[in-house]
């Protein structure tokens, strides 16, 4: 894993949303490290491993595993993006009043799938 390209892909992301981006966090889901963040929160990181574990144990029961992402609507005009990377999680929240959702799911999720996929390249 090449870390100076995780760090361009938040720098990617960072430029991609504006303002409407408030914090993001690539974290190992082995131990809940952060090994590329923007203004993340401190315990957030395994706070979302934990959501994204019981979803998948959850879904276990009959229906597919998660796929690329999974959005969380939040109070306070705040959606997060999670998405499941093996053993690396992302974890987007974002400002809604200043997102627009079509970009952010046709634009800025496939650079930022792909940017992270090129930084596990090497």
């Amino acid at each position: 894993m090449d870390i100076d390209k995780l760090n361009e892909c938040i720098e990617l992301l960072k430029k991609q949303m504006g303002g409407a981006l408030l914090a993001t966090s690539i974290v190992s889901t082995s131990d809940a490290q952060a090994i590329a963040d923007y203004n993340s929160k401190p315990g957030a990181d395994s706070i979302f491993i934990e959501v994204t574990d019981l979803i998948n144990d959850s879904l276990k029961k009959g229906y597919p595993l998660l796929g690329k992402y999974y959005l969380l609507d939040l109070q306070e005009n705040s959606m997060l993006i999670v998405l499941p990377l093996g053993e690396y999680q992302w974890v987007i929240a974002v400002d809604t009043t200043k997102a627009k959702l079509g970009l952010i799911m046709n634009v800025v999720l496939p650079d930022a799938i792909s940017a992270f996929e090129n930084a596990l390249s090497g």
